[in-house]
């Protein structure tokens, strides 16, 4: 990959108290590399991967464990 980066597509996302994870529909490509990062201070809580899944043109976030108020995530397509 040459050039500058391009970041095609963005946003936030929520995982829900309980949960430790959360998808959303993302149109993607083969090439299309996922980053994600927490948007508030929750200790003990990382974004463990962010799954693209090209497919089903869906994002999913892992947490590393079930969060007990809704995590907002901020995330990024690099194509």
């Amino acid at each position: 990959m040459q050039g500058p980066p391009r970041f095609s597509l963005s946003g936030l996302i929520t995982t829900n108290a309980g949960s430790s994870k959360a998808t959303i529909g993302v149109k993607l490509t083969p090439a299309s590399m996922v980053l994600a990062t927490l948007q508030q201070s929750l200790p003990g809580v990382y974004v463990e991967a962010a799954v693209p899944d090209i497919q089903n043109n869906s994002i999913t976030v892992h947490l590393n464990k079930a969060v007990t108020q809704h995590a907002k995530v901020a995330w990024f397509v690099v194509n």
